[in-house]
Parts: C-alpha cells; sequence; structure tokens
C-alpha cells in the first residue's frame, strides 16, 4: 500500500498543483493530509476544495482551527470571506488525530498544533518527545514546522514530520511531502517512508498573492515562497519553527 503523506497546502494552489501531478504519476492508493489546508496564502478556496476532493483522511491544523473559529477576526476576513460558511463548518468538524496500525507498527498521526500546546521539532531531546508515543503508540507523525525530518528514538521508537506542500521551509521553498509504503495490519512486514521534493510555478505563486492585496501579511508569505525562509514574527514555539 502506497500512501502519501502531505499537509501545509496554506492557499498555494500553484504547489498543490504540481502536487497532484506528482501523485497521479506514482499511483498512490491512498492521500492522508495532515492538516492546514487553508490560511497564509491567496488561494484558499481552491486548496480546501482539492482536499477534500482528493484525501480520504484530513485532520485539523492549527491554521484550519484558528480560521474556522475566527480567531483572528482583524488579520484574517479575507480567507473568512474567500471560504464562505460551509468550509469554515467544515474546517472544524476535522479530526484532530489518524490512528492506525500498518507494517505492525502502531502508528500516530497528527498535525502538531492544536494537539502539540506548544510546536516541537524532531532534534529536540528524546525525554520531552516521548509524550507523543504516549499511550503505546511506536511512530508518529507530524507537520506543522513546514519541515522535513526523522529521527528514531530508544525502544524502536520513530518520529517524522513530512514537510510542506504549500510554504515549505528551512531554506527549500519547494512541494515537500511524504510517501509511506506498507501493509495494513498488526503483522510486522517492511514500512518505508520516504520523502519528495519537487519544483513548482513560484513565479505563479507570487502574482496570486500580489493579486490579493488584502491578504494579511502578504509580503512575508511572498518572501517565503521565494526563499523557502521564514518571514513571519516567530511563534511560541520550543523548536522556534514555522506556524
Amino acid at each position: 500500500m502506497r500512501i502519501a503523506l502531505i499537509a501545509d497546502l496554506h492557499g498555494n494552489f500553484p504547489a498543490v498543483q504540481a502536487l497532484e501531478k506528482d501523485l497521479l504519476a506514482r499511483s498512490v492508493d491512498e492521500i492522508w493530509c495532515l492538516g492546514d489546508i487553508v490560511g497564509k496564502g491567496p488561494s484558499s478556496p481552491a486548496t480546501f476544495d482539492w482536499a477534500m476532493s482528493n484525501c480520504s483522511i484530513i485532520l485539523r491544523g492549527n491554521w484550519d482551527e484558528g480560521v474556522g473559529k475566527r480567531l483572528f477576526s482583524r488579520n484574517d476576513a479575507f480567507y473568512y470571506e474567500q471560504l464562505g460558511a460551509a468550509r469554515m463548518e467544515r474546517l472544524l468538524e476535522l479530526p484532530l488525530e489518524h490512528h492506525a496500525v500498518l507494517s505492525g507498527r502502531r502508528l500516530r498521526l497528527m498535525h502538531g498544533r492544536p494537539v502539540m500546546p506548544v510546536l516541537q521539532a524532531t532534534h529536540e531531546p528524546e525525554s520531552e518527545l516521548l509524550w507523543l508515543f504516549k499511550p503505546d503508540f511506536d511512530t508518529v507523525g507530524y507537520a506543522d514546522i513546514h519541515r522535513p525530518g526523522l529521527r528514531s528514538l530508544n525502544e524502536g521508537r520513530l518520529l517524522f514530520s513530512i514537510g510542506s506542500v504549500g510554504n515549505n521551509l528551512g531554506g527549500l521553498p519547494m512541494v515537500s511531502y511524504a510517501l509511506m509504503q506498507c501493509s495494513s495490519g498488526a503483522a510486522p512486514a517492511p514500512f518505508e517512508l520516504s520523502y519528495i521534493c519537487l519544483p513548482y510555478d513560484r513565479q505563479q505563486a507570487v502574482r496570486d498573492a500580489e493579486n490579493a492585496p488584502r491578504l494579511h501579511k502578504r509580503e512575508a508569505y511572498i518572501r517565503e515562497v521565494e526563499t523557502g525562509i521564514y518571514s513571519r514574527k516567530p511563534p511560541l514555539s520550543k523548536g522556534k519553527s514555522a506556524e
């Protein structure tokens, strides 16, 4: 079974179009989205609708929750008006986590925040990451930090982050996602995780933002698209990673 793990589409439709083309070429069996399908970029309705039409699992990210609850009414009215009431309600119906048993591994998937009270990176001290595996998971995957990462921990634990489709950071302004090859069920079997980085039409993504003058922090978003360098005020985060 070949499962694409994607996240953080963030209203960047040119990036999603490149992703879609690559997924079709790889003939994946399912697409699981780990959240943040809206916000930051100018095309949230398009990325929302694509995710709803193509993903068998969609989790709720911090931006999905923030937009859905209208937490930042002064800044994010642009998104509220774009999405409309029905999409806004649907954002809040998305689950926070997905659990599965694959190739004998007990898998926990989340976006990051809001499940994580404070965003954590894969390189932090192991003692600070062990709570993610409770009560009995041995494999944890998440998004939110907008950078791919993979780390093995004691007692056979595996922790990974999958990067971002529409807002990848760390100086890598490309589409980033993970491909998981595994078998369903508790029987031990090979478990393969690979990372894919794709170029996309970043110039079109910039033009889309330039044509949306009411987009909050538009210049910061454009700089991130162009450079992959985080350009907003850092959020509360142990790992000092992206929002």
